[in-house]
């Protein structure tokens, strides 16, 4: 039976852009945004939200911070889940595939629990800033494509068709494209609030900022 097509050299391409990114702010702006937050009691929050409106109070720090902290931890809990799965398919997969009996078992005792878990963190994403909610949209729809890719593969097995593995592979790669624009548009957004989007450095946390 036809092999999944490129699983060999699938790589966690939501992680690639996931807790690797540095802030650069503006001294000013920074200074200015201290100003604000002294005024305040110090239990009190700036709410991101308001019924469906940007709060007046929310300052460019402060969607940084959210930036930050929805590639950091939001996306991250995704990521991590699609390590799991994504290495689990490589294990039966490309140069490792030996018969569809194990690549079966394999996906449906590990890859698919797996990727079931970066769904539900996907769904679970919770935009803080208005300008973070189409990023949201399009992990959702990218997991649920790659997710959907899953489920055909293993259906493809159980009935040995070769249609549903071209169906399978059309949605890895729709899934792929997803990402990518994910990336550029993250990318794009990030600048707009002096943001550096780089996918090679280390990990910053938000308390840093």
């Amino acid at each position: 039976m036809k092999k999944l097509l490129g699983l060999s050299v699938i790589t966690a391409v939501l992680l690639s852009g996931c807790g690797e990114v540095q802030i650069s702010i503006n001294k000013d702006q920074d200074v200015e945004s201290k100003e604000v937050v002294s005024n305040k009691n110090d239990n009190e929050k700036v709410e991101l939200m308001n019924d469906g409106s940007e709060s007046e109070e929310v300052t460019d720090a402060d969607k940084q911070k959210a930036i930050l902290q929805f590639i950091n931890e939001e996306i991250y809990k995704v990521a991590e889940y699609e390590v799991v799965a994504f290495q689990s398919l490589a294990s039966v997969s490309g140069v490792n595939y030996t018969d569809d009996p194990t690549v079966y078992n394999e996906l449906t005792s590990n890859t698919i629990p797996a990727y079931e878990k970066a769904l539900k963190e996907a769904k679970g994403i919770e935009a803080e800033i208005p300008e973070l909610e189409v990023m949201t949209d399009r992990i959702v729809t990218a997991t649920q494509t790659f997710y959907d890719a899953l489920i055909l593969e293993k259906k493809a097995i159980e009935d040995q068709d070769e249609g549903l593995i071209n169906q399978s592979n059309a949605k890895i790669e729709e899934y792929y494209k997803l990402v990518e624009a994910y990336h550029s548009d993250m990318r794009l957004l990030a600048e707009k609030y002096d943001v550096t989007y780089d996918l090679n450095e280390p990990k910053q946390n938000v308390e840093e900022l």
